[in-house]
């Protein structure tokens, strides 16, 4: 998930969700900030965080798949990666498509 979908779509839907954050610029690499900052000016430090967690749980899961571990656990990885993305959207409080 890009930081742009983030901005663009996610984040509307899921702010009131980290109202509490307690993220600031401070916790994060000034390189990625260099580019994230005046790429999206509007964006608070939890709306970062929350795109470097998306990508890390998807990442995650299809690092597993690409390497062949997830073969190993479960005739039907699709399953656990769509229950996966079911489980984010439900978590975020986002509307559900089709």
């Amino acid at each position: 998930m890009t930081t742009s979908r983030v901005r663009g779509w996610l984040w509307p839907h899921a702010q009131h969700l980290y109202a509490t954050s307690e993220f600031e610029w401070s916790d994060f690499d000034p390189g990625l900030l260099d580019k994230v900052r005046p790429a999206f000016p509007e964006l608070p430090p939890a709306a970062v965080a929350l795109a470097l967690r998306i990508w890390g749980r998807l990442h995650g899961l299809v690092s597993l798949e690409v390497y062949g571990h997830l073969r190993t656990q479960t005739v039907s990885p699709h399953k656990l990666f769509q229950e996966e993305l079911t489980q984010l959207v439900r978590a975020l409080a986002l509307p559900a498509t089709n």
